[in-house]
């Protein structure tokens, strides 16, 4: 049974909740030791001022993934969703004047990898417009299992792809596809590159003692012909840790609400706390992610599959994991055909591939109170990020 991260938070704070009500309600014998009524009154007040903190950041964390819901309504309301539809699930930009020529699979990051026609649509419209590709981005549920995350985005792309290639009369065989992921979508996208044993070689899986290559599999049907994987910021971390990611854009997002105006200031400052409020929750559960960041390398080191891939390392990226990839997928293409080579970019951080404004969209009265106008990330790091992704692909 999978759990996600706000239902996770819900039933932690359910679980204080009702671990402090337990430990102020005296029992018998305590009841005749009782300290005086102001005393048990002040423990009370103390309940409940946790009661409503726990309840404050549950709020504030649906509030934020509702805002963001209501910004793409705002968006989809006044340019028509910009040219984004919904294929099986899939969130996908097709070009307008022609047809395509191949796809790109987007998994973007967490959090706003549920939104990636929002978050990241400035970077991928320039894979439409530019190279005439499709992109499919599948969005996700933010949930401590990986491994069904990985194979729900697996799943919805296929879906999608073939329902793209019926429409546009393209050869399945024939139409490549290019793997871009950002942050935790990196390490679905690896998960998924170790599951693609649809090659015509057949695939070799390494033996994990020996290194040596012990066994093929065949073609299936619904083959995915992927050419490459582009990595920017891969992130492994383990649960506690990933509440950085979170607390990161949350940050980001204070620092321009200095600019906005007319927007809630509450709803801001309290997202820091949310990611502190997790990254305690998962410590103290012992919580972990499935596949656990040990053996998701491990994993790429004995099955991950691709003729080419590039890991992109922006400047100021404290939180970029790339060169622990980079080794095992040195090791795996020792004895499997296959490259890798990583860049380090000179601008930019972990944050660097999204970009989204709320200005000339028609927000309601209550959004507008709640968010104000402004806008997250930087367009001219999209923009070279764009130009390092297009050489990428056309060097394919």
């Amino acid at each position: 049974m999978t759990m996600t991260i706000a239902s996770f938070i819900g039933r932690y704070v359910r679980l204080r909740r009702i671990m402090a009500t337990t430990s102020t309600r005296p029992t018998a014998t305590r009841a005749r030791e009782a300290p005086t009524t102001s005393r048990r009154r002040r423990s009370t007040r103390t309940v409940v001022a946790r009661r409503a903190t726990g309840d404050d950041d549950v709020t504030a964390l649906v509030s934020l993934r509702g805002a963001l819901e209501k910004v793409r309504d705002a968006r989809d309301e006044t340019s028509g969703a910009a040219g984004w539809s919904d294929v099986c699930g899939a969130r996908v930009l097709s070009p307008t004047r022609a047809r395509p020529w191949g796809m790109v699979h987007f998994i973007g990051g967490a959090v706003l990898g549920g939104f990636p026609d929002v978050a990241y649509d400035a970077l991928l419209r320039r894979c439409v417009d530019e190279l005439g590709l499709c992109v499919v981005a599948t969005p996700y549920e933010l949930d401590l299992d990986h491994d069904a995350c990985a194979r729900a985005c697996g799943k919805a792309f296929r879906e999608a792809r073939m329902e793209i290639i019926d429409r546009e009369g393209l050869a399945s065989r024939a139409t490549p596809t290019f793997r871009v992921g950002h942050s935790l979508g990196c390490k679905l996208a690896t998960l998924l590159a170790c599951e693609e044993d649809e090659r015509d070689d057949g695939t070799i899986e390494m033996d994990a003692t020996s290194g040596t290559a012990i066994s093929t599999s065949t073609v299936r049907e619904d083959s995915v012909m992927c050419v490459g994987n582009f990595m920017i910021g891969f992130n492994n971390a383990d649960a506690a840790e990933s509440a950085k990611l979170i607390e990161k854009f949350a940050r980001e997002l204070l620092k321009k609400r200095a600019d906005a105006s007319g927007a809630n200031a509450d709803f801001f400052k309290t997202l820091p706390s949310i990611a502190a409020f997790a990254e305690r929750a998962a410590k103290a559960a012992g919580l972990e992610f499935t596949p656990t960041p040990e053996e998701t390398l491990a994993r790429a080191r004995r099955k991950f599959v691709s003729p080419r891939t590039r890991l992109v390392k922006l400047k100021d990226d404290d939180l970029d994991q790339n060169a622990e990839l980079l080794e095992a997928l040195q090791k795996r293409f020792e004895v499997y055909p296959g490259k890798v080579d990583s860049r380090e970019l000179d601008f930019g951080n972990h944050l660097t591939p999204v970009y989204f404004s709320t200005d000339g969209l028609k927000l309601t009265p209550a959004l507008e109170k709640l968010m104000g106008k402004f806008s997250l990330g930087d367009e001219e790091g999209v923009r070279k990020l764009s130009e390092e992704l297009s050489a990428f692909i056309r060097s394919s």
